[in-house]
This record gives structure tokens, C-alpha cells and sequence, in this order.
């Protein structure tokens, strides 16, 4: 039996995905969440096998969460559910650990048969998810800046801490540290002052 927990901050889509998997005697969902902290508390809890993350949260990107789960000692395989399937995207959710991806929207037959293959730790992708992964890892690196990590870059330049870019753009000082610390491992810079300087030098700022 694959025990699933969903995270999604939609009723709807909770329920959703919890009945693509009601008549398959192989998977079971122990447990649903709307939020990151919660997502946590409950997979802790719980140890499901596989938890099925939706990348847009109140409290977190699927991107930490996913991290965040993967660094549990009972650590689940995650399958990342979500209608935003850019390249950048997919290649930061494998960066973080996540072991398969389906677009929303995709036959619940589909995401069934996902979900059973992470429950024996095997990646099952899309055509379409794959090409795009094949793709990003194809960039040069310091290309596959974000617009958010560019947006947060210029204002790491212009001298602004964690918590004053958490304000200016409305999101956590979580979420701008997690932003951080990709600028610098894409940049291969030792702190945020080499980050400015590499990327003034690249054209970047």
C-alpha cells in the first residue's frame, strides 16, 4: 500500500486528486494540507510514502517545501502537481529533490500511475515535463536566473536586506533567503557582494 499525503491550498483540488486515487486499492491518502508549515507537521506525523505538492503556497514555495521534506529522516518522494510547467521551474523542483512532475490538468489515470511509480522510488515523467528538464540542464547556468531571482538580485545590489526585500515584494524572508542562496549556487559565488560583482561583470545589473 502507497500512503499519499496532498498538499494543495485549494479544497477543490484536494479533493480532487484525493478521488483519482479512491478506487485504487494500491494507494491510500492518509492525510491533506493547505500550507507548507502544516504539510510538515502532518508528513512528520504521519510518514507517508508519497506526499503530491502543489508549487503555489500562502506560506512557502513548493520549491522549500520540497527540500524541506526531503531532508526528514523518513523522507518521502515527492510528486510535484502544478499548472506552471516552465523549464525554469522544472528544473529548480528536481534541483530540490522532487522525483516526478505532472501538469495539472493531465488524465487522473496519469497521476494514478505516477504516484505508484515514486511509491517505489522510480521517476515516471511526461513527455513534455521530460523535454523541458532536458532542456533547462542543456542552459549554461548562470543563464537559468529567474525573473523573481533577478528582480531579488537587483535589490540584493542595491544594499536591501532579507527583510526589507520580503516587504517590498510581499513574500517571506524564508522565501528571499531560498532565492538567495540559488542566485549564489547558480552564480557559484561565495556570498551575496561576489554575486553582485559576477553578475555587473555578465551583464546581468
Amino acid at each position: 500500500m502507497i500512503r499519499v499525503v496532498i498538499v494543495d491550498d485549494h479544497p477543490i483540488v484536494r479533493d480532487g486528486i484525493a478521488g483519482a486515487f479512491a478506487d485504487d486499492g494500491d494507494i491510500e491518502v492518509i492525510g491533506a494540507a493547505a500550507n507548507a508549515a502544516d504539510a510538515l507537521a502532518l508528513v512528520e506525523r504521519t510518514r507517508p510514502d508519497v506526499v503530491v505538492v502543489d508549487l503555489e503556497l500562502p506560506d512557502a514555495s513548493g520549491e522549500e517545501l520540497i527540500v524541506a521534506l526531503r531532508r526528514l529522516d523518513a523522507a518521502p518522494y515527492v510528486v510535484v502537481f502544478s499548472a506552471y510547467a516552465g523549464e525554469e521551474r522544472v528544473e529548480r523542483v528536481f534541483s530540490a529533490g522532487a522525483t516526478s512532475y505532472v501538469r495539472k490538468g493531465t488524465p487522473s489515470d496519469e497521476l494514478v500511475a505516477v504516484v505508484r511509480a515514486a511509491g517505489r522510488g522510480e521517476a515516471r515523467l511526461p513527455s513534455d515535463i521530460a523535454a523541458q528538464l532536458v532542456n533547462a540542464l542543456r542552459a549554461p547556468r548562470a543563464t537559468r536566473l529567474t525573473a523573481r531571482e533577478r528582480e531579488i538580485l537587483r535589490l540584493v545590489a542595491a544594499g536591501h536586506t532579507n527583510k526589507s526585500i520580503a516587504a517590498q515584494l510581499r513574500i517571506t524572508e524564508r522565501t528571499v533567503k531560498f532565492h538567495v542562496g540559488e542566485i549564489l549556487a547558480r552564480l557559484e559565488a561565495a556570498n551575496r557582494a561576489q554575486a553582485v560583482d559576477i553578475a555587473r561583470e555578465r551583464g546581468f545589473l
